[in-house]
């Protein structure tokens, strides 16, 4: 018996030892974003404490300004279709990669709040934007547009939010995917290996069906070439709330700064009962629900969307009493 237990005891270490230098191969081998890898990135490049953050400007100089910030794995290009139709409207859009995404560079952190509030303070002022700005947050950008205008609303003209994470999301929390990923060690594994798979097998990205004008402007696959994206969105799967944020929304709408959102009914990441939820959390916020949506509503359905996005920046007052 004892050799028995000896036995299993010995492969159980050479599965483990096997499943590191698996892990540890993939890194290494995995090329570093570098000089020579952001000379292939279109736009510019602010240096920040934390490393090179990725931006790219829409429009013309002096216009106003509006700010998009991204979701949890698709760089800026995913609003390439509603930048042009605000640059069209007579709008300045800045776009950026989040920290980790992208052509942006990946640090080692705690992708927390605190972390994502930093970033945006940093393009803002490294860029040299005083003004309050118009800003629009899709999926996990939502609640960290939403954080950020809550904490500095003298910073924020106009919210709006495509499908915004903070509200409910698919899955369960706390099920076996979710505790295997929260894991250290296992789920640093699992996702360093099976991460591409997972994400790529995300319905949004399958767009054999889809009309080309309303496909992403970018390849999703490319960023995950380079060291330091599957870590990223481990430690902001980990350490960003993207569930039950009613405190992080009740606070917003106790700012004052008028708040637009637009969900999908056929939403799979952020469930349509988001909307009800954002409504009773912001009874002032302009709430439109689209039946066919999906979670790449803003530019599957531009035709839509963009009309809504404009007019909101367009018309909305900058604050509750304000006239246009």
């Amino acid at each position: 018996m004892l050799k028995f237990f000896k036995i299993v005891l010995e492969i159980i270490v050479l599965v483990a030892l096997a499943a590191a230098a698996l892990y540890v191969y993939t890194v290494q081998h995995t090329p570093k974003l570098d000089d020579d890898a952001r000379a292939l990135a279109p736009g510019a490049f602010l240096a920040t404490d934390q490393g090179q953050i990725h931006y790219r400007w829409h429009g013309d100089e002096g216009d106003p300004i509006i700010v998009m910030a991204h979701g949890f794995s698709t760089p800026n290009f995913i609003f390439e279709q509603n930048a042009d139709a605000l640059v069209a409207a007579g709008y300045r859009v800045l776009t950026f990669d989040h920290f980790g995404r992208g052509w942006s560079d990946r640090p080692k952190a705690d992708y927390t709040p605190d972390f994502y509030d930093a970033e945006l303070i940093a393009v803002l002022d490294g860029l040299g934007i005083e003004a309050p700005v118009g800003l629009v947050g899709l999926s996990m950008g939502g609640v960290i547009t939403a954080e950020f205008t809550a904490r500095h609303p003298e910073r924020v003209s106009k919210l709006f939010l495509f499908v915004p994470a903070g509200l409910s999301l698919g899955g369960e929390a706390g099920d076996t995917n979710d505790k295997l990923l929260r894991t250290p060690i296992l789920g640093d594994w699992v996702w360093r290996i099976f991460g591409k798979r997972i994400l790529l097998s995300d319905p949004q990205y399958d767009e054999a069906k889809i009309d080309p004008a309303n496909k992403l402007a970018g390849d999703v696959a490319a960023q995950m070439a380079y060291r330091g994206y599957f870590q990223a969105l481990l430690s902001s799967y980990r350490h960003l709330p993207m569930r039950d944020q009613d405190a992080v929304f009740t606070r917003l709408g106790a700012t004052g700064v008028p708040v637009m959102a637009v969900f999908g009914g056929k939403d799979q990441t952020v469930p349509p009962e988001s909307a009800p939820q954002l409504g009773a959390l912001i009874p002032a916020a302009r709430i439109e629900a689209l039946p066919q949506g999906e979670h790449g509503l803003n530019y599957q359905m531009q035709e839509i969307t963009n009309p809504l996005l404009v007019s909101f920046f367009n018309q909305t007052p900058d604050r509750p009493g304000d006239t246009d």
